[in-house]
């Protein structure tokens, strides 16, 4: 019986701790001497196959306010162990989930971000649970900031769907060129309890008690998404459906 208990505790701080909430500071302009972004429209994006750079057309169309939406992605993978590098491909982009926590791009250079959350503190999906003598439990996740073209979508739930999507996408880039990218580095941050405010820095250029927040990301890269020919996909579903014929009549 005291083994029973013993294991259904642990199982419940165990699973405490993966749905534990924590709060950062999220401000309300993010501040352009860490982290910036700008186009690049002559080379695809590394979730596609392409390269991380490239001599495009730099900022090509972030100039208008609102064109491209970002949002605060972390992952459990190596928790309390390994920070993650950004992701550079759709299967690893799979392990990432979004916080919660949204920019859009001013009109500033179109380069500086504004958050679409409210703060000076903001809850988090992950880390600074409080057990019953108050002590903080450490988890510590790797994050990293996406930014979009705002023709895919202005929810990361829409965006990641559509990435996986060749008709979505063919859809989307009927309104212009599609784009997509993430800052040059991830951070590996601890946040502050839920009871705790206003919450760990995730945006600066030093550690500092939460671990290591994003920045010196200045001049991130958005790169195209290849968006496939009609034609392309017409095939595709021509030998898809020749293919579930073909099966059939060996049945």
């Amino acid at each position: 019986m005291k083994k029973l208990t013993l294991t259904f505790g642990c199982a419940l701080a165990v699973a405490g701790a993966a749905f534990a909430q924590g709060t950062v500071q999220w401000s309300s302009t993010i501040v352009p001497t860490f982290i910036t972004f700008q186009t690049n429209s002559t080379a695809y994006s590394p979730l596609f196959g392409g390269g991380t750079t490239g001599s495009g057309a730099v900022g090509a169309v972030t100039a208008t306010a609102g064109a491209f939406d970002y949002a605060l992605l972390y992952t459990s993978t190596g928790q309390n162990s390994a920070q993650q590098p950004v992701p550079t491909s759709l299967a690893a982009l799979a392990t990432w989930a979004a916080t919660g926590l949204t920019a859009v791009n001013s009109s500033t250079a179109g380069r500086v971000l504004t958050s679409g959350s409210t703060g000076p503190a903001v809850t988090v999906p992950w880390g600074g649970q409080v057990d019953g003598v108050n002590s903080p439990i450490p988890v510590t996740n790797s994050i990293v900031l996406v930014g979009w073209s705002t023709d895919l979508g202005t929810s990361w739930s829409v965006v990641s769907a559509a990435l996986n999507s060749p008709t979505t996408l063919a859809t989307d880039s009927a309104l212009g060129q599609l784009f997509i990218g993430f800052s040059t580095l991830t951070g590996y941050m601890n946040p502050n309890p839920n009871t705790v405010s206003p919450g760990a820095t995730i945006v600066g250029n030093t550690a500092n008690a939460g671990g290591t927040p994003l920045g010196l990301s200045v001049n991130s890269t958005l790169f195209l998404i290849p968006v496939p020919e009609p034609a392309t996909m017409a095939l595709a579903g021509l030998g898809g459906l020749s293919l579930l014929l073909f099966r059939r009549q060996r049945k």
